[in-house]
């Protein structure tokens, strides 16, 4: 796997802490190095102070070729030194290039050749004796580390009387300066523990909002675009607010699109109906035609008893609402119609008993005494409107509470105010769902607890939609907790009922 192919919540934290550790080695290598350098120039600087000190306390005993005091002036920095200090030896030439004295006599004896000498004091012995100044070596070529400095010793008229030597032990400067290192590392490994961890979360934060964004967008097509926005980060002036700012507008764009796809989706479907319903149209009305004149005739020829009279109207009544539909279908077709009155909601009511009695479902009616007066409204339709709803309720009506033994329910309240009316249908049962909710005005969408073949074909409540809007109405749909309700509410004009063509279906309720 690539690191380009890695996520942008990887990368982001990889970089920092990778610059982190870069920086942390940069700034220890620096420091080593300033280590190095100053341990060096502590070492240059003391052995400095020490040839010089010991180029003056020899004068004198070489002078006077005084040996054993030359021996002792040598011999107490090494019996002084400390347990760090990386001092091994000392050892002084005389002006022919041969040992005058030494700290380990044993080792290197009086009047040994200056090329005779251990090979770092003998590279010393080249470069010192041969020049008028200090001289430091420090050599880290071939096996180990080798460290020596030397100087002259010039009598008061400045005759070169020999040159002192000084070997270190190259083990003991290299413990100090581990010394030296460790405490670094000490100071240092603390602080990288703290800045990985903490770059490592900055690096998570700084992330968040593109991992928030690919998240969001990978959604597209599988979700609606406002629940996508919603999980968009938040816009802002950066480079991230700006992108987000522009999916949000993408997201509208998309939003608007899908809108206008269910608009051509309906509209499509309503050409289907009207030309489904204009095939149709013709063969039905002549049927109803004739059932009606026979009703008619049979009514004022006959001489039907008062049982026969109240079948006979209402058979009429079923005819003229079976007209009323073909007329609800056809959106150019006007019928007249009589009067809303009393005898309409108790003819609902009987109309809607048999699926009642069939389900088991208890309906209660609360009808206002000014709703029974004649309402201006046309009455085919308003009675074709609540059917619809009132089957569609006992349809869809569930128990609220089966646990308890409580029948399903359905209620119908209907009110009349200043200037309108009010018709409130309702069913006990699960909520409707957000996605079916939204498309619940549509030809050929199916209310919950319904399927096509066994309760229609989708088109009770658009039925009902094309004659609120026909009457100038609104309809709203509240379906929460145990209850889905069906408000319907018409304007009551002073004369006889409205006509305007109905309005294309809405989208979203």
């Amino acid at each position: 796997m690539r690191l380009s192919d890695l996520d942008w919540r990887l990368k982001i934290p990889l970089a920092l802490t990778a610059v982190i550790v870069l920086t942390e080695l940069v700034v220890a290598a620096a420091l080593v190095t300033r280590t190095l350098r100053d341990a060096r120039a502590d070492l240059e600087a003391s052995s400095r102070n020490l040839v010089t000190v010991l180029g003056r306390s020899l004068r004198e005993p070489m002078v006077r070729d005084h040996l054993w005091q030359a021996f002792e002036v040598v011999s107490t920095p090494i019996a002084a030194r400390t347990p760090d200090n990386p001092l091994k030896r000392i050892v002084v030439l005389d002006a022919d290039r041969q040992v005058f004295v030494a700290t380990d006599p044993r080792e290197i004896p009086v009047a040994t050749p200056a090329a005779e000498l251990p090979p770092v004091l003998a590279a010393l012995a080249a470069r010192a004796t041969g020049a008028a100044g200090f001289q430091f070596l420090l050599d880290r070529r071939g096996a180990g580390t080798q460290l020596a400095s030397g100087g002259p010793i010039t009598a008061e008229d400045g005759t070169r009387l020999g040159t002192v030597l000084l070997e270190f032990d190259p083990a003991l400067y290299r413990a100090r300066l581990g010394s030296l290192l460790g405490e670094l590392a000490l100071l240092s490994i603390p602080g990288l523990l703290l800045l990985v961890p903490l770059g490592w979360l900055a690096g998570q934060r700084l992330a968040q909002p593109l991992v928030q964004m690919a998240q969001a967008l990978s959604r597209v097509g599988h979700e609606p675009p406002a629940a996508i926005a919603a999980h968009l980060p938040p816009p802002g002036r950066d480079e991230i607010g700006r992108l987000s700012t522009q999916a949000r507008h993408m997201l509208d764009g998309l939003a608007r699109k899908e809108a206008l796809e269910r608009e051509v989706l309906a509209s499509e479907r309503l050409a289907a109906v009207g030309r489904v319903s204009a095939a149709i149209a013709h063969e039905i009305n002549n049927p109803l035609g004739g059932m009606l004149n026979a009703i008619d005739t049979v009514a004022r020829h006959g001489r039907p008893d008062a049982f026969t009279r109240k079948t006979l109207g209402l058979l009429e009544r079923g005819l003229q609402q079976i007209r009323a539909t073909v007329g609800a279908l056809l959106v150019e077709a006007r019928l007249d119609s009589p009067a809303l009155g009393p005898q309409d909601w108790q003819d609902l009511q009987t109309l809607v008993a048999p699926q009642l009695a069939a389900r088991g479902v208890e309906l209660a009616c609360h009808i206002e005494d000014a709703a029974l007066a004649p309402v201006p409204l046309p009455a085919h339709e308003i009675r074709q409107l609540v059917l619809n709803l009132l089957l569609n309720a006992v349809k869809a009506a569930r128990p609220a509470a089966p646990a308890e033994g409580a029948a399903a329910a359905v209620e119908l309240t209907v009110a009349r105010g200043p200037g309108l009316l009010a018709v409130v249908v309702g069913n006990t049962g699960p909520p409707i769902e957000p996605e079916v909710m939204a498309r619940l005005f549509e030809p050929f969408v199916h209310p919950p607890g319904q399927t096509a073949g066994r309760h229609g074909f989708g088109l009770g409540l658009w039925v009902c939609y094309q004659i609120v809007q026909r009457l100038q109405g609104r309809i709203e749909v509240g379906s929460e907790g145990r209850w889905t309700r069906f408000a319907v509410t018409l304007p009551v004009p002073d004369t006889g009922p409205p006509a305007q063509p109905p309005r294309e279906p809405p989208q979203e309720t």
